[in-house]
This record gives structure tokens, sequence and C-alpha cells, in this order.
């Protein structure tokens, strides 16, 4: 009986091997003139597409989830420093208020002086998880989608690559950023015990998010569709995410940031009124 043979390649970030170089992973198949039989060269069988895109899907995943908590932490020190350089402002019209209310005598430190948040490491292992279980990976499949869908000619001028560029970055922005805004909202509100204040944190904080990461993304896809390479595409957005991870970090942690800061306000009018 005859055997036909088909042979799959994987396209996107994967290109295939060319056959018959004697590699790993290289077949020749050839049918002997005599008998029908057929000779292999190279390995006895190839990996399945599945097992091929595995380690490029791992390592979307923890190299997202590394940056999303350098991200996270970047917005946190900032945060801070905002919180410091509010409460010592505060803190100083409360002392200068004093001195001119009592004139020499020296007024006792605020609680203001003293507060000092914390980093909060549970919430920067919420974006950790959230970037390595499902925004590393849908990157992957997301770009190479794009590719697939629009493809753009190597070498080719700017202006002929020009529609499928424009096509995936608007795409980029008008799919993936919202997709993106929503779920991890979704997934923050949800271990945080306040999945009933998802519809309020959307209609609050959602478009504020999407326009910030508009000014940052645009120009940014805009590098990455025109000049990065396919296999580097996931890389070099997930760099970029730093300050993307840093938008939605400070958006998710709006409202936690807001009490932090009246809580500061409160203990430095306190101390004015001692």
């Amino acid at each position: 009986a005859r055997m036909g043979f088909i042979a799959l390649s994987i396209g996107g970030a994967f290109p295939p091997r060319g056959s018959g170089d004697g590699k790993r992973g290289a077949t020749d198949f050839r049918r002997n003139s005599k008998g029908g039989s057929v000779s292999f060269k190279g390995s006895s069988a190839a990996p399945s597409k599945n097992a091929s895109q595995a380690p490029a899907i791992l390592k979307a995943a923890y190299t997202c989830a590394g940056l999303g908590v350098v991200g996270d932490l970047l917005a946190q020190t900032i945060t801070k420093r905002g919180a410091r350089k509010a409460s010592c402002a505060v803190a100083a019209v409360a002392v200068g208020d004093q001195k001119r209310g009592k004139g020499s005598k020296q007024p006792k430190p605020t609680a203001a002086a003293s507060v000092e948040q914390a980093y909060d490491f549970i919430r920067t292992a919420r974006q950790m998880a959230y970037n390595g279980l499902f925004y590393g990976p849908a990157q992957f499949f997301w770009y190479a989608g794009l590719a697939k869908s629009f493809p753009t000619a190597v070498g080719a001028a700017l202006t002929a690559n020009l529609p499928p560029f424009a096509m995936k970055v608007f795409l980029n922005q008008a799919v993936l950023g919202p997709v993106v805004v929503s779920t991890f909202f979704l997934w923050t509100m949800t271990l945080q015990g306040k999945a009933g204040e998802y519809q309020t944190k959307m209609k609050k904080d959602a478009l504020p998010a999407l326009r910030r990461g508009w000014a940052f993304w645009i120009p940014a896809a805009s590098i990455n569709f025109a000049l990065v390479p396919l296999p580097a595409q996931v890389t070099y957005m997930s760099a970029c995410s730093i300050v993307w991870n840093y938008i939605l970090s400070t958006a998710a942690a709006s409202g936690d940031a807001s009490k932090a800061h009246d809580v500061v306000v409160a203990s430095a009018k306190g101390g004015k009124k001692r």
C-alpha cells in the first residue's frame, strides 16, 4: 500500500527548518525507485506545533510576569514619593500655623511626619500572576495573529506596508487595550474581594487608564510593528509594558491611594489642632 506524508510547517514566529539538512528536527522523505519503500533522514519524528510553541509561550509568560513586577514596584515607589511630599507639605503648613499661633513654643511632631506606606507585595503578586497567566501568553498569540492577518513585505518601502501597519496599531489600541484594562480590573477587584465594585471601577477609571495608555502605546506600537522583527515583538512590547504596567497598577490602586492620602492629610490636620 502506498503511504502519503503531509509536512506541517509552523507559521508566525517559528519558521520551519529546511528539509534534508541533517540537523536535529530535519527530515528528508525519499521514495525508492523499487518496492515503494521510504527512507528517512534526520530525526524520526517532527515535534508537534503545540510542543514547538510551548517554550516561546512560556518565555512570553515569565518575561511579562517579571516586567509586571518591575512596573508595579515602580508605580508604588512613585506613589510613595508623592505621598511623602504631600505629607511634608501639609506638615510644614501645620507647623507654620502653630508657630504663628503660639509664639516660640516648639510644636509637637505631627503624625503625618511619621506616616510611611510599606510596599504592598500582595498587590505586586497579583499583577505578576495576571501577567504570567494571561497577559504574556495572550500577547504571544495576539501578535502572531496580527502578523498572519496583516503581513508586511520585508524590505519594502514604508508606504507599501502602511495599510497593514496602521491596521495593527489600530487593533492593538481598539481591541487589546480595552481587553487588558477590563480583565485586569476584574482580576484585581475579584482577588481583593471587591467584585461587586467592578462596574463602578470601570466607569471611574477605565477610560482615563485607556487614554494614558493610548498616549504611550501608539508611538510604542508604531515602532514595534514598523521596525521590530516578529520573534522579538513580545519581548519589545513587554519591555515597553513597564510603563503600561505602571499605568495599570496606578489605575487599579487609585482608590486605595486616595484613601491613603486622606489618612496622611487627616493626620497632619490632627497634629495641627493639637
